[in-house]
């Protein structure tokens, strides 16, 4: 008789570290499914009316994606260019229920988006660790929606650190390259480590070979996701704290102890005179360790607790205050403080465009927008006149052109557009996107480009060819 199982002592536990790993983070990953705008580039599949126009119409493809939840109140992060250009954006959760989701904040540049759904629970999240101190050879998983089929799980190692790779237009630097199988839908979902700690964002395969993935580092998350949230704060909920702030300390990798959470609390790096945070009494090293009786652990955790509130609202601060403010900021008294959430004026996209550019811009109506393409986000904007040797004359923008995107950002509205220029400082270089037709003797041709140039200085003349130098021309599409 031929046994078919080992006796029980001699058993082993089939309950591995990538199981448990599995477990632990298998809620907290999301399916993204929508429809995308995009345009056909295809000739042979236009319309006769197209062909004459050389204006393909747009066209509503379905897209599929990852993410994971990373506060128990919905938000839920992805990469950018799953979400980019969503005419609707879906969340699949773990026990199968549909969820319509928002976009609250995307950066192309970064390929960072953050998503909010309305349950009516609280969601399990994710543990974000550290990407400082990996290791090549260590073990890796990756949970996503590869090809639709949900909640699946592939195993590697980490073949590479700090690659630096081109995905079409952009350069991502410092990427993690990974073994672990990586395809199309995974895009967005967690890099875990064998703790079940998220210490990356599976972002990208290379279509040519077979075995290699590449993730962005979760310390990109941590470095660029509150900047995401403090401009929507500041630009789109016009609230003014005042101040900066930070993660707190993080101990130093060691070979024995190779990973450290971050200590825990929110470190106030400055506090701007005169402001809400100055008024209230908050000093540069205080450390916020509550806000209205929620623990912070993270500057995350921190921006996305405002995103709950509106101006007006005050808000009940527990911190810790160091004896000396150069001292550790674990040593330090505990203090309360009330702040009240400042609102701030709306800004004025037409008079920043001209005191910025030299351009006068007003918005378009749809049916006027529908020439230029129909884009369902962008190209609301349109550029009037043209002051002669502007910045904006200088890179080549005309009457007639809409500006449909700034940084790599789409521009919705003239009201959108004021709230990304008040966030541009005098003097620094901009990259705008515009939208131009063109007549032609085969009807009117469709043309998108790019052009970097510098934003006025104060103490800048405006006189024709005082930015020439300043001038960089770049066609992205015809």
């Amino acid at each position: 008789m031929i046994s078919t199982s080992l006796p029980a002592q001699e058993k082993y536990s089939r309950r591995t570290p990538l199981v448990e790993s599995f477990d632990k983070n298998k809620d907290t990953v999301v399916s993204i499914a929508g429809k995308q705008l995009t345009r056909r580039d295809d000739i042979f599949g236009w319309d006769l009316d197209e062909w004459f126009f050389f204006r393909p119409r747009p066209m509503a493809t379905p897209f599929l994606g990852s993410g994971f939840i990373i506060d128990q109140r919905g938000y839920i992060v992805t990469n950018a260019h799953v979400v980019a250009d969503a005419l609707e954006i879906n969340i699949i959760l773990a026990d199968d229920s549909n969820h319509e989701a928002r976009l609250i904040a995307l950066d192309r540049v970064t390929d960072l988006a953050l998503l909010k759904v309305n349950a009516d629970k609280s969601l399990p999240t994710v543990t974000l660790g550290r990407s400082d101190d990996l290791m090549i050879g260590e073990t890796v998983l990756a949970i996503g929606n590869p090809f639709g089929y949900q909640h699946t799980l592939t195993e590697g190692i980490i073949s590479a650190i700090h690659r630096d790779m081109a995905i079409e237009d952009r350069v991502f630097p410092s990427l993690i390259q990974i073994s672990a199988p990586i395809n199309p839908g995974n895009s967005g979902g967690p890099l875990l480590n064998i703790n079940g700690e998220v210490i990356g964002i599976n972002t990208a395969i290379r279509r040519a070979a077979q075995g290699i993935g590449f993730a962005l580092p979760v310390d990109q998350l941590r470095e660029n996701l509150p900047k995401m949230l403090s401009t929507k704060i500041e630009s789109e909920l016009r609230i003014d704290l005042g101040m900066t702030v930070g993660d707190g300390k993080k101990p130093k990798a060691t070979k024995s102890q190779p990973s450290g959470a971050y200590s825990p609390g929110v470190l106030v790096l400055n506090v701007r005179a005169e402001s809400a945070a100055a008024r209230a009494g908050l000093q540069a090293g205080d450390v916020i360790t509550a806000v209205n009786g929620e623990a912070m652990s993270s500057t995350i955790d921190f921006y996305l607790g405002l995103l709950e509130h509106n101006p007006g609202i005050k808000l009940d601060l527990q911190i810790r205050r160091p004896d000396d403010v150069a001292a550790a900021i674990d040593n330090g008294k505990a203090l309360r403080i009330e702040i009240v959430l400042q609102e701030r004026p709306k800004p004025d996209g037409i008079q920043l465009a001209g005191r910025f550019f030299g351009m006068k811009v007003e918005g378009i109506s749809a049916r006027e927008a529908s020439k230029y393409g129909g884009a369902a986000e962008a190209g609301t904007v349109g550029v009037v006149t043209v002051e002669r040797g502007s910045p904006a004359d200088n890179a080549g923008i005309e009457a007639g052109d809409l500006i449909i995107g700034l940084n790599q950002n789409v521009v919705r509205s003239v009201e959108d557009l004021g709230y990304k220029l008040e966030m541009l400082s005098a003097g620094g270089l901009v990259k705008l996107s515009v939208r131009r037709l063109q007549q032609s003797a085969w009807g009117i041709k469709l043309w998108d480009f790019e052009t970097t140039l510098r934003t006025r200085s104060s103490d800048r003349s405006s006189q024709p060819g005082s930015d020439k130098k300043e001038i960089e021309r770049i066609q992205y599409k015809k």
